[in-house]
């Protein structure tokens, strides 16, 4: 028999989830989002509507939710009419959102007293890892407290991390989207003062990719700016959503994070010059804007760094 399972928010990374979970065929799925056209979508692959998060939350007892921020986290599980206000006891619930650890120890707190148990479990990858089921999960919970949902993240991830307990999971989220976006500001920069040095983007590319310069960033996401391909994987405005909340529990704790401050500004420039729905590497056509250049060119990928 197979399990029921809820799952919230259909956005880029939570359609495509929905596709990989119906693909494997191993549970019931039902869906809710606030955008009929969304949840349509994902119902005619196979997937059963709810027609409320209540009703959502009283068909299943496993839960999970891919949703923008934490206003909108906190409103899904404790708002009015939410979650909470029907989850039935013992139910488990995956919350793959990108929030700050205050947000995931607060709602777990509430399903707690309503005798169901919710996880943060933010992700790692883009739109096309949701998709191939190849994502990275940063569980804020031990092995143990997840094991009845782990079929669940091996369907959807090839890389497990458990990071013991609530909040945990977000924070490393938080820190890794500061060392990811940081990278990819700092390597736009440097591509768009060596193309305008006359260098070519693709020939800096092809060479900086075997250099003491080279990250996981440069090598996945500069070959689609050398096309000149900002289509959105992960957009610039989320960008500046992660590093706005670092940015709030580095002030809470009183860490100076003059580097991630000095990125954070940056991908809102890039936001308020227009570029907020694109992806975050963006931040280079805006820079190439100020400029004047264009870092194109022909990227050949060394084998060893797909």
């Amino acid at each position: 028999m197979k399990t029921r399972l809820g799952y919230v928010g259909l956005g880029v990374m939570g359609a495509n989830m929905c596709r990989c979970i119906l693909a494997a065929g191993q549970h019931d799925l039902i869906v809710y989002d606030i955008d009929p056209a969304k949840v349509a979508e994902i119902t005619a692959l196979g997937a059963t509507a709810a027609e409320s998060l209540v009703d959502l939350a009283g068909k299943t007892d496993l839960i999970v939710a891919s949703l923008p921020n934490p206003a909108i986290v906190r409103d899904v599980f404790t708002g009015t009419g939410g979650i909470a206000s029907a989850v039935q006891p013992g139910t488990l619930i995956f919350d793959f959102s990108t929030v700050d650890s205050g947000t995931s120890k607060d709602v777990s707190a509430a399903l707690a007293a309503k005798g169901a148990t919710y996880i943060d479990a933010p992700v790692s990858g883009g739109k096309f890892d949701s998709l191939k089921g190849t994502l990275t999960f940063i569980v804020g919970a031990t092995e143990a407290e997840a094991e009845r949902g782990a079929p669940v993240l091996h369907i959807l991830g090839s890389s497990i991390h458990y990071a013991g307990s609530r909040g945990a999971g977000s924070t490393i989220k938080l820190v890794n989207n500061v060392i990811s976006m940081g990278i990819t500001q700092l390597t736009s920069e440097a591509f768009v003062l060596g193309v305008k040095a006359g260098v070519d983007g693709g020939t800096l590319f092809n060479i900086l990719q075997h250099c003491g310069g080279r990250s996981l960033r440069m090598t996945k996401r500069f070959p689609s700016i050398l096309k000149g391909d900002f289509s959105p994987r992960f957009t610039v405005d989320l960008a500046e959503k992660d590093l706005a909340l670092a940015q709030d529990l580095a002030r809470q704790l009183k860490v100076p994070m003059p580097m991630a401050n000095a990125s954070h500004d940056f991908f809102l420039m890039a936001s308020r010059a227009g570029m907020g729905g694109l992806d975050a590497t963006a931040v280079t056509k805006f820079l190439e804007e100020l400029v004047g250049v264009e870092v194109r060119g022909e990227a050949k990928v060394d084998p060893k760094y797909e």
